[in-house]
């Protein structure tokens, strides 16, 4: 057909059936193979499931580009790899049908743009949610069968295992022998009372060198914050499973008893998940303040009777508490969803390509080794210095056995150098450009994926990835005041231009060098910004 150009979407998930799929390599070769003679102006990647929509990042931006005319066809391997869900199935066939798609092609399904040719494609997009939701139930009650045997049907928490010794299906939750003990000395510390669980999870990181397991392609990390307080707030480790709102007594070794649990709920106070049902848990309680006279706003739920639909309606409203009888307050009330579309087009402005994500963390990796080559040779050269230093101790201690120095000169010489002892020592433990590598890493994260999790996100996730965007918290005449954190500022202060580039940029100049180091040019100016006035010193 003249005049199409085509996207090629190929995807695979690790979800139930999807994992017979093609992978992902072998449908890219399937569709050029098939279709080399068509214009391809890209190739997108998928990795996540088409079960539910709203859930494919890539997806969602193709249709976007194909609305703006960078395509207007796309190629496939099947049907099930465009859709498997009823609001998708009805995207694509609506699309073809106003022509702003002019071309479906598939390499294991025939495709005709008519009016019997989409009827075909929607029973072949139909067949493939039923499969799905087919596939759904019979998942559901294999997790049902081994919740009720008490075991968790999923990925082990931190501090336990799969046990893959076991078939698929089987397979129980064993205690991780290496971070089980650690753990609960973490838990034991929090209990006393005189620790807080920021610092009991600086002990771990820091003094006891805690690494999480490994996840996926990703290698050993230290606990992470949301990590650390999940974990504080989850039954799990108290012997008892939670699954879709349901409780079930687990079968697994309980790192924590049922009273040290809720022990803890009291120590985290505000952050204890399992405290009292409220009568109405509302999303964003306790998060802001009033912008104009700083004290608390508070949320309440009202309803409305909708007379053209004969039905009542519920709205949750948040509003400032007006305590402060000295300050003539007269700041209205605010509408959840308002404060949650502000949220999510602040979270959209702060959003990077993920082809950006993929060279900071390429350049992170290669900063991290060379700061650890560094690190090891100045640790060197430290140690032979304290040797040094405790050779002429060791000497001045014999001078004074001879009689060859008084008391007073001996304790002043030692003193002297115990003093320098004490000042490598404190070299070696001192807080270098790695923290904000870290941070930096944690920002372009954050600013790839914040946006597409927070659509999905449940209430307590909604807040904690506002917690992470940044603070001070405020509404002020119906809008948002959000203080955005330094790091993630800074970030996209200087990469945002780069980002603007990479989207405009041909599919082809991604893999630039000359595009490349531009960006990543930028994102080191920021780090050299962010690493103080005192660094690490180079070789």
């Amino acid at each position: 057909m003249a005049d199409v150009k085509y996207f090629a979407y190929v995807r695979k998930s690790s979800e139930g059936d999807e994992r017979q799929a093609l992978s992902i390599d072998s449908q890219k070769d399937q569709v050029v193979k098939h279709f080399a003679d068509l214009d391809i102006v890209e190739v997108l990647e998928e990795k996540h499931s088409a079960f539910k929509p709203y859930n494919r990042p890539v997806f969602a931006d193709m249709i976007k580009r194909i609305h703006k005319g960078e395509a207007n066809g796309i190629i496939a391997w099947h049907p099930d790899r465009l859709s498997r869900n009823e609001i998708d199935a009805s995207t694509i066939t609506y699309l073809v049908r106003t022509n702003v798609i002019l071309d479906l092609k598939f390499v294991s399904y025939n495709f005709d743009n008519s009016p019997e040719g989409i009827m075909m494609l929607q029973l072949a997009l139909s067949q493939s949610q039923y499969f799905s939701s087919k596939l759904g139930k019979d998942v559901k009650r294999g997790l049902d069968k081994k919740l009720e045997l008490g075991w968790f049907p999923g990925v082990a928490p931190e501090g336990y295992l799969n046990d893959m010794r076991l078939e698929k299906g089987q397979r129980t939750i064993i205690i991780d022998k290496k971070r089980f003990p650690i753990l609960r000395k973490a838990f034991e510390l929090l209990l006393t009372g005189a620790y807080s669980a920021e610092e009991v999870r600086r002990i771990l990181n820091n003094e006891w060198g805690y690494l999480m397991r490994p996840r996926g392609k990703t290698g050993s990390t230290p606990l992470t914050r949301t990590t650390w307080y999940g974990m504080l707030s989850k039954p799990f480790y108290a012997g008892i499973i939670t699954y879709r709102g349901e409780e079930y007594k687990g079968k697994h070794k309980p790192l924590i008893s049922i009273d040290e649990f809720n022990r803890i709920q009291d120590i985290l106070g505000e952050r204890g998940a399992q405290k009292k049902p409220k009568k109405k848990d509302f999303t964003y309680a306790g998060v802001f303040t009033c912008g104009f006279c700083g004290c608390a706003i508070t949320a309440e739920h009202k309803s409305k009777y909708i007379k053209s639909k004969q039905e009542m309606k519920g709205y949750n409203y948040y509003h400032c508490t007006h305590r402060k009888a000295d300050i003539a307050c007269k700041q209205g009330s605010v509408e959840e969803q308002q404060i949650t579309e502000y949220i999510e087009q602040t979270l959209a402005d702060l959003s990077l390509h993920p082809k950006f994500l993929e060279w900071g963390m390429e350049y992170i990796e290669s900063e991290k080794s060379s700061e650890t080559s560094i690190e090891k040779k100045v640790q060197e050269t430290i140690e032979d210095k304290k040797a040094k230093v405790r050779e002429q101790i060791s000497e001045l201690t014999k001078m004074r056995a001879k009689g060859l120095l008084d008391d007073d000169e001996y304790l002043e010489e030692k003193k002297a150098l115990k003093t320098q002892i004490s000042t490598l020592q404190e070299d070696t433990t001192a807080k270098q450009e790695s923290n904000f590598l870290d941070a930096l890493a944690e920002a372009l994260e954050f600013s790839t994926v914040s946006a597409y999790q927070f659509k999905d996100a449940n209430k307590r996730e909604k807040r904690e990835i506002l917690s992470a965007l940044g603070s001070n918290h405020a509404i002020m005449d119906k809008k948002l005041l959000i203080t955005a954190k330094k790091e993630l500022s800074e970030i996209i202060k200087i990469t945002k231009p780069f980002d603007a580039k990479i989207r405009r940029l041909e599919p082809a100049k991604f893999g630039s060098v000359a595009t490349k180091n531009e960006a990543l040019e930028g994102l080191r100016s920021a780090w050299l910004r962010g690493r103080g006035s005192n660094p690490r010193p180079r070789d």
